[in-house]
């Protein structure tokens, strides 16, 4: 991961990052939907993406998912992951950032979107902090706090939540605590 040079606000805001919302398509997707001649929709998740989602919800950051599509693909990795707040079919994100934040009693400079393209720009405008991907629109890199070095799809989630666990707790200590869990649970299968 390339290093930012960020100015202390924006560390402040990254550190008190509570909730981040990630679009679907384009985002935790390079944007591609394929359909087979039977009707069924492919999508393809980077898994470097999932660990990083993994990272996140093991050090207290909920991850939401938000996507203005409805797909059993979005579900299933939802829950593989466990991504529990699943937002589909959503055609105005704004309007559904602001009932979640009413559900979740959420503090809007506490909550992070990371989007795309011209779809998310209403929810970017709701929120405490907005992140870009690489390849999004470029007026969704205008809206952004952060437009990161990964494209969507690539690892750009991945990247966001090192940003925000490194201001909140240290990636060295992120990486430590789950290199000791994964020795622990490699121990526990070996002894079983």
């Amino acid at each position: 991961m390339e290093s930012f040079h960020m100015n202390s606000a924006v560390q402040l805001k990254l550190a008190g990052v509570e909730v981040l919302i990630c679009d679907v398509d384009g985002t935790l997707t390079d944007g591609s939907v394929t359909f087979t001649s039977d009707g069924c929709e492919h999508k393809t998740f980077n898994v470097h993406d999932g660990l990083g989602i993994a990272l996140a919800l093991r050090n207290g950051l909920d991850i939401v998912f938000m996507t203005g599509r409805q797909s059993e693909m979005v579900t299933r990795r939802a829950a593989e992951l466990g991504v529990t707040t699943v937002l589909q079919g959503t055609s105005n994100k704004r309007d559904a950032i602001d009932a979640l934040a009413t559900v979740k009693n959420l503090n809007m400079d506490a909550v992070a979107y990371i989007g795309d393209d011209l779809n998310d720009i209403p929810a970017m405008e709701r929120v405490g902090l907005v992140f870009a991907v690489q390849d999004a629109n470029e007026y969704v890199c205008r809206q952004a706090t952060i437009v990161l070095n990964k494209c969507g799809g690539r690892g750009a989630v991945r990247e966001a939540i090192e940003l925000i666990l490194d201001a909140k707790v240290g990636m060295r200590t992120v990486v430590d605590q789950y290199i000791t869990s994964s020795r622990d649970a490699a121990s526990k299968l070996i002894q079983q």
